[in-house]
Formats: C-alpha cells, structure tokens, sequence
C-alpha cells in the first residue's frame, strides 16, 4: 500500500495551483506552512489570516489588494 503523499500549495489570484513541497510526512508539510505563516507575519505592509485548518491568506495592498493562497492537500 502506498503512502499518502502532502503537498503545500501557493495560488496567486486567478492563477494555477503550483507545489512548494512535498512529503510523506503530514507533521513535515504542517511545519512548513507554519513556518510560512510566521516568516509573512513578519513582512510590513502584509495580512496574514487562517481560513481553517491547514489553510491560510495573504493580503498585500499595492496598486489594490493582492491575494494569495496557501493551503495543504493529501493524495
């Protein structure tokens, strides 16, 4: 039996999906979300928010507010 495999995703607005990382491990992909959500925390001039679980935004005002996605999915 194969094991499940955890990917960490980014989704510009209207973009396509695009992997950062990969692992077998949930607690390793869980590690490097968090730790993308504390390294945004730390840029001025950013919003950073959890949707749910696993799941959160970024918010940048420039020319409007741009947002990104990023989240964890399991195959």
């Amino acid at each position: 039996m194969a094991r499940a495999m955890y990917h960490v995703k980014r989704q510009f607005q209207g973009d396509e999906p695009e992997t950062l990382s990969s692992s077998t491990r949930k607690y390793d992909a869980e590690k490097y979300l968090n730790r993308l959500f504390k390294e945004f925390k730390k840029i001025k001039g950013t919003t950073v928010y959890w949707e749910a679980e696993g799941y959160f935004k970024v918010e940048k005002v420039l020319f409007g507010i741009i947002t990104t996605e990023y989240w964890i999915e399991k195959y």
